[in-house]
């Protein structure tokens, strides 16, 4: 009978400890668990990596930045509807709350017809619902270069869009003369209204055009060093120039 009860202690004491050690154990394996649940969001570090296309997105999956090559770039999303322009450069293109792109970096350059090269970098900023506002670039192609910043006018897409659409549609007449009218006054053309920078012609220039982009003041520094500052008409005449002895140009 000693001996049953000897037997029955030790049975029990061992299924105490057997409850200790699974106890043990399933709180390890819940740790493990939710370690490789947070794994994702931690940092990963690498040394190089390839790869085509980087989307940097929202938890939600909305994008707010994305760095392709020219293969992979998205087209310009404006108002929420893409717009089809088939740029094949590489670059980065930033997207607001909305959806939309609001600038971006975009760069390319090879050696174009005889030998010349075709190259160029063009960073902008757009406005919300809009086109570009803003842009730093550098332009090279037959031969020549110009190098600096230009600042626009245009409209909103919302505005703009459908009028472009109802007069690419329109049968050629006076409608048509009509929409393309409404288009321009929705401001549907993009344009430029400052330069600061360096000419294709190699001068240093400030250039301020008005509301249709017509020059109207040019300040400009000639490659060999003489100073001009004209003022021009409506069609592009020069009414004024100083300093005075200076020789009138258009």
């Amino acid at each position: 009978m000693r001996e049953t009860q000897d037997v029955v202690v030790q049975l029990r004491r061992q299924n105490q400890l057997l409850k200790a050690l699974l106890c043990t154990s399933g709180a390890a394996l819940a740790l493990v668990v939710l370690a490789g649940a947070k794994s994702p969001a931690d940092k990963a570090r690498f040394t190089e990596l390839d790869v085509e296309r980087i989307n940097i997105v929202m938890p939600d999956g909305r994008k707010e930045m994305v760095l392709a090559n020219r293969n992979r770039l998205p087209e310009p999303v404006i108002d929420g509807r893409e717009v089809k322009t088939g740029r094949n450069m590489p670059g980065i293109i930033f997207f607001n709350a909305a959806g939309d792109e609001n600038g971006g970096l975009i760069f390319d350059g090879k050696v174009g017809k005889g030998g010349k090269p075709e190259a160029g970098m063009h960073f902008s900023m757009d406005r919300f619902g809009g086109d570009q506002q803003l842009a730093l670039g550098h332009y090279e192609g037959n031969g020549t270069m110009e190098t600096g910043l230009n600042i626009y006018d245009r409209g909103l897409q919302k505005e703009y869009g459908p009028l472009f659409d109802a007069y690419q549609n329109a049968p050629e007449g006076d409608e048509k003369a009509r929409l393309k009218q409404r288009w321009l006054d929705a401001g549907g053309q993009q344009t430029k209204r400052v330069f600061v920078g360096k000419t294709r012609g190699k001068s240093s220039a400030v250039i301020l055009a008005d509301a249709k982009g017509r020059a109207r003041i040019m300040m400009l520094v000639a490659p060999d060093g003489s100073p001009t500052l004209n003022f021009m008409d409506e069609s592009g005449n020069v009414i004024q120039s100083l300093p005075e002895t200076a020789a009138p140009s258009k």
